[in-house]
């Protein structure tokens, strides 16, 4: 129930909408029911122009009601012959079934405008709060995964929108109009009708409750046919030159398998229920033609007019009663979508404490107090006791063995993540109590990883900055050593450089990220192993344009090549989550440290 709630406050917005797609139904139920009495007026007339009466037994009679629906019939259309009264007849179907469906067409629009306005909604909300979230959620969830209840969900959330104030506002009173009259016509004919619809009702709840599991089950397994795609169109390039495309196409098969399996057993349960419905019905119908005929012809409690128009009633109330049964079963795909939807929104984002101010500058230092940081999921430190100063306009390195932390202390400093124990201070203030855009913007990154749009090169180096002058990014761009190669491009900076800088070389995605760190002239500078997956001519070509970077700015270093940090101020070497070591170059290779084997073993390689 809770779930139903939650995704009826997506359309609370839209009060007004719905409101009017409710008082159209009702009209709508108003001129269906009226509808129904004009076509059984018709069809008495044709079939019974000379109104030969029945006898009736004593103990009978006409509802009042239905009295006077015939007297108000009679007087509409006339006492003329039989050719003028079907004239008028016709004449009033014609204007009933004129208005009938305006106010259905009405109804329908404005709550379909609620349903794709409410689609966008979600899908903003939890595009929003994906935004707000840690990396740690990015690491532990699957892009495809995320997509899926994203795109998929976020639609099926609203067919319990339109199925509860569309279908619930239309079908329900429909048939409470129909029953209505049905009992107006004869009560006794209307409860035989009525004994088996808590068998269809139970039948269609079991069935409904089983979809809703299948469809939670298979929108995960979309999920993961998503991510196998994902994954094989992000590696294609390995996928082909190791030749594991047949490993590939098999292990995709698998999973389509799998959600086959899934979705087709829903489908099966989905399309039961049809029969079903269908079988009841029918049932019903021969049920009721049989005793009413013995009504009419042998009891003689109803007359031909009567059995006609309760016989058009009752074929009419099965069409809504079938829809209304079918509702649980979209309803109950709306609640899985919602639960999986909320799995995301419910997610805790990462908020700025209440006392959290804003820095506009850096000026002294960063500082690491007893930092200690693990990861949930495994529990295990993987900083240990940290306890480090990195004075302003300095250069400082950090070197290890893959898994010593060195990735996890910087990023901690951005809050990628919170800290376990202890404390960063920025210029004694901790970086908690520091608004979080305020602290990212103090910090540019150059990775090993840098991720370009598929836009032009002049958008990706003002990325963040969308109001810099062309000035400023062809300044920017020269100081990375990446104008000329922009230039020679074949629309300059104008240049589309395919998804994540596809048309690009390693060296030249580089420079561009350095030009889009030296844009946003932030007073800390990170570099991520930035040159570790180049060739030596690119390498030296980003070398040159780090060497822009690091003026009047303090820098922080994450070295897999020892030979680019020998000028560093100081070298932290990490081992094991710890601070093994903390030197220049020439400090540590006195003291015959670990760095010393470290560089020692790559000068080794270097030259064999």
């Amino acid at each position: 129930m809770k779930y139903f709630i939650k995704i009826f406050s997506f359309a609370k917005p839209y009060k007004l909408q719905i409101t009017l797609s409710l008082l159209c139904s009702s009209v709508f139920v108003v001129m269906n029911t009226a509808s129904l009495w004009m076509i059984s007026s018709l069809l008495s007339t044709i079939l019974n122009p000379n109104k030969t009466n029945i006898e009736l037994n004593t103990d009978s009679s006409k509802s009042s009601i239905i009295t006077y629906f015939e007297n108000l019939t009679n007087n509409i259309l006339g006492n003329g012959n039989d050719i003028e009264r079907l004239k008028m007849l016709c004449l009033m179907m014609l204007i009933i079934f004129l208005l009938k469906n305006i106010f259905y067409y009405l109804s329908n629009i404005a709550i379909n405008y609620v349903n794709h306005r409410m689609i966008m909604d979600i899908r903003n909300k939890i595009f929003s709060h994906i935004q707000s979230l840690p990396l740690s959620f990015f690491h532990n969830s699957k892009i495809g995964e995320i997509s899926s209840i994203t795109i998929g969900d976020a639609a099926r959330m609203r067919a319990a929108v339109n199925d509860t104030v569309n279908k619930l506002s239309k079908h329900p009173l429909n048939v409470l109009a129909m029953l209505t009259m049905l009992s107006l016509i004869n009560i006794k004919m209307t409860l035989f009708s009525l004994i088996i619809i808590p068998c269809i009702g139970i039948v269609v709840i079991k069935i409904g409750q089983s979809i809703r599991r299948k469809t939670i089950r298979s929108s995960k397994q979309i999920a993961g046919v998503t991510n196998v795609l994902h994954e094989n169109l992000s590696g294609i390039n390995v996928v082909k030159s190791f030749i594991q495309e047949s490993k590939e196409i098999d292990k995709f098969k698998k999973e389509t398998k799998k959600h086959f399996k899934l979705i087709y057993k829903k489908s099966r349960l989905k399309s039961i229920t049809t029969p079903i419905n269908d079988m009841i019905g029918v049932m019903i119908a021969i049920s009721i033609l049989w005793i009413g005929g013995r009504e009419v012809f042998i009891y003689k409690t109803l007359d031909p007019d009567g059995f006609i128009k309760f016989i058009v009633y009752l074929f009419a109330m099965l069409q809504p009663a079938k829809k209304l049964a079918g509702i649980n079963l979209s309803i109950q795909s709306s609640i899985a979508a919602a639960q999986r939807v909320l799995s995301i929104l419910n997610i805790k984002p990462q908020i700025d404490s209440q006392n959290a101010v804003e820095i506009m500058d850096f000026n002294n230092e960063i500082k690491y107090r007893s930092v200690s940081f693990s990861y949930i999921e495994n529990n295990i430190n993987v900083l240990n006791n940290i306890n480090l100063s990195i004075p302003k306009g300095q250069v400082y390195a950090i070197v290890g063995k893959s898994g010593s932390g060195k990735s996890t202390l910087i990023n901690l400093l951005q809050r990628f993540y919170e800290i376990s124990n202890g404390e960063i201070l920025i210029d004694e203030k901790s970086i908690k109590d520091i608004k979080i855009s305020s602290l990212r913007n103090m910090i540019g990154v150059v990775s090993q990883q840098t991720f370009l749009f598929n836009n032009t090169i002049k958008n990706n180096i003002a990325y963040g900055n969308e109001e810099a002058k062309d000035d400023d990014i062809i300044k920017a761009a020269k100081l990375a050593n990446a104008h000329e190669f922009i230039i020679n491009s074949s629309n300059g900076y104008d240049t589309i450089i395919g998804e994540r800088g596809a048309k690009l070389s390693g060296g030249q995605i580089q420079r561009i990220s350095i030009a889009r760190a030296l844009l946003k002239n932030p007073p800390i500078l990170i570099f991520d192993e930035a040159t570790s997956s180049l060739d030596t001519e690119s390498e030296n070509e980003v070398k040159n344009a780090i060497e822009n970077l690091l003026q009047d700015r303090t820098v922080i270093i994450i070295a897999h090549r020892l030979s680019t940090i020998t000028n560093a101020n100081k070298i932290i070497v990490l081992d094991k989550g710890e601070i093994a070591d903390l030197g220049s170059h020439e400090e540590l290779i006195d003291r015959n440290s670990q760095y010393k084997n470290l560089f020692d073993s790559q000068f080794r390689d270097k030259n064999v």
